[in-house]
Formats: structure tokens, C-alpha cells, sequence
């Protein structure tokens, strides 16, 4: 996430860089990779509430429900092996607070928040 503050106001998302391969595909899946990442780092409301974001500043997703979803949780469930193996990196710049338990307990959580929109 990059983001940019006038100085006064709170900081505001103003780009996303999150390339885990290169592809070509959906902004579905992109926008779905971001907000697994970020309810791993922030909780389930923090990932739940990114799709919105990403309309409000301009961004198109499909308007297919299902299709969305599908993105979100075949990203959300590819972690579900052993969501831990993210945390390693994210301790080692500052986030000392992402304890392997309380990623894999967010991961579930978000899992869960998702199936429940169905």
C-alpha cells in the first residue's frame, strides 16, 4: 500500500503495489489479494471494507457478487495451509505484534466473514 498525507488529515491510500506473480487477470483479483493482506495485518473489518474503498476512488470490480466472492476466497483460502508463513517477514519490519496464532485466527475470521455475505 502507498500511501500520501496533506499533513492535517489522516493518511490516505494512494497506490497499490502487491505483485506476488505476474499475471494478467481480473482487478478482482488483485483488489481480493489486498484485502486478505489486509485483514491478515489489520482484522477482518480493515479486509472487508477494501473492495469499497477501491470503487470509491474509482476503481471498477465485476458487478457479479459471485464471481467477486469467488476471487476473495480462493485468495483468502490459499494462506489457509499454514498462514504463519507471512508473519516471518512482517515481524521482521516492526510488526512484532503478528503472532502466527492471531494471523491464523484473522485468516478464519475473514474465511468466515466472507461465507457469511453469501
Amino acid at each position: 500500500m502507498l500511501f500520501t498525507s496533506s499533513g492535517a488529515g489522516a493518511p490516505r491510500i494512494s497506490g497499490v503495489v502487491d505483485w506476488v506473480e505476474t499475471s494478467w487477470g481480473p482487478p478482482d483479483l488483485d483488489v481480493a489479494h489486498c484485502s486478505t493482506g489486509l485483514a491478515l495485518l489489520h482484522g477482518v473489518s480493515a479486509g472487508m471494507a477494501f473492495a469499497d474503498a477501491f470503487r470509491a476512488a474509482g476503481g471498477e470490480l465485476t458487478e457479479d457478487k459471485g464471481d467477486h466472492l469467488y476471487w476473495r476466497l480462493l485468495d483468502a483460502l490459499a494462506f489457509a495451509p499454514a498462514a504463519g508463513k507471512v508473519t516471518g517477514p512482517w515481524r521482521e519490519v516492526g510488526r512484532t505484534d503478528l503472532a502466527d496464532d492471531l494471523v491464523a485466527r484473522r485468516l478464519e475470521d475473514y474465511i468466515a466473514c466472507l461465507i457469511d455475505t453469501l
